[in-house]
């Protein structure tokens, strides 16, 4: 009889794996069908137009923007954040080698968007470079802080960079609004990053007793905790790349204003204004419908820049997130360069399900 059951569950393993390719592409199907229409919409209403991304051929030094903005952004702070947690977990990694690897993350996370995480493809590579399964949850680790630091330099520099234009950003009561909730979160983040640091030694860690029960939310935040709590010996680690996490933001939110100053001109377009708006829409742009958050990014950006009184914010982002998702593409180099080192430096769906399950 147990032979009989156990015939049967095997069956339905099987049967569940066999319809799981024909759920992911149902899923994405609609996906991006979500994603048409918000495009369809905004263009009918007149919100979006494909006729800026003209100013790409007009304006060479859109294009060298474009580039540097890439270079210096995503590719060196972005690796060297990343590298500083690899380095921080325990994991040897060289950093062109984690560089190679970021390129080839942000390859996976354009041209396969719901498909195979470019972070879980950098961890699985990571995994396979220290040659030893026990590397799979430092590895997982490094990625998961590194989205929660890119998150907390967000905010941080929203809230600072905003400061320093707050008479005349006063004035709008609703970006009072929404500069109280950003400052009321990097409150509630340095004080959860103070408790993550205090040394339980010799008595039980309070904090991760409370995130033990049963309430909305505790087990992200347990997760997090835990993943922080790896690198309260060296503390330093989580403040610098915070600190290049800032510097990355300020990058971006440098190039979005430059992107909106030569499509409406400088007397249309006050880059002060963006600060207090910024976070909102890059936290939309993370909806996994579409690379880099099109549709949602643009009807969000849009949104938010007539909140402020800016004008284009659909057509301010698609010409800011298409110049950087095509720059992303060039991740399929080093790509192919790994797997043409045999099928060892390669991975299939059981390695990326092993390690979506590891956090």
């Amino acid at each position: 009889m147990y032979f009989v059951f156990a015939l049967l569950a095997g069956h339905q393993r099987r049967k569940a794996r066999d319809c799981e390719p024909m759920k992911t592409i149902v899923v994405n199907v609609l996906k991006m069908s979500i994603v048409g229409l918000l495009l369809w919409w905004m263009v009918a209403s007149g919100k979006l137009s494909w006729e800026p991304l003209a100013v790409f051929l007009r304006r060479p030094d859109a294009i060298f923007a474009s580039v540097v903005i890439w270079v210096v952004g995503p590719l060196f702070l972005g690796t060297l954040r990343w590298w500083l947690l690899i380095q921080g977990a325990g994991l040897q990694c060289r950093y062109f080698y984690a560089m190679k690897l970021q390129t080839i993350g942000y390859f996976f996370n354009t041209a396969m968007p719901g498909a195979v995480g470019g972070d879980i493809v950098k961890a699985i590579y990571i995994v396979k470079s220290q040659g030893g399964a026990e590397a799979k949850t430092p590895a997982m680790v490094t990625v998961v802080l590194d989205r929660i630091v890119g998150l907390i330099g967000l905010f941080l520099m929203s809230v600072v960079t905003a400061s320093f234009s707050y008479q005349q950003l006063s004035q709008n009561p609703v970006i009072v609004q929404l500069m109280t909730g950003l400052g009321i979160v990097v409150v509630l983040s340095i004080v959860f990053l103070t408790m993550v640091f205090i040394p339980y030694k010799n008595r039980p860690d309070p904090i991760a007793k409370i995130l033990a029960y049963r309430m909305p939310g505790f087990t992200i935040l347990s997760r997090i905790y835990a993943a922080l709590r790896t690198y309260r010996e060296r503390p330093w680690i989580i403040l610098g790349t915070i600190a290049l996490s800032v510097v990355l933001q300020v990058v971006f939110l440098w190039y979005l204003g430059f992107i909106g100053r030569i499509l409406y001109g400088d007397e249309a377009f006050d880059p002060s204004l963006l600060a207090p708006i910024f976070p909102f829409g890059i936290l939309a742009t993370a909806i996994p419908l579409a690379p880099g958050g099109m549709g949602v990014g643009h009807a969000v950006f849009e949104r938010l820049f007539a909140l402020v009184g800016l004008p284009g914010g659909a057509n301010v982002f698609n010409a800011y997130a298409l110049s950087q998702l095509v720059l992303n593409l060039l991740g399929f180099i080093p790509y192919l360069a790994l797997k043409k080192q045999g099928p060892k430096a390669g991975f299939d769906r059981s390695q990326v399900e092993d390690m979506a399950a590891t956090i």
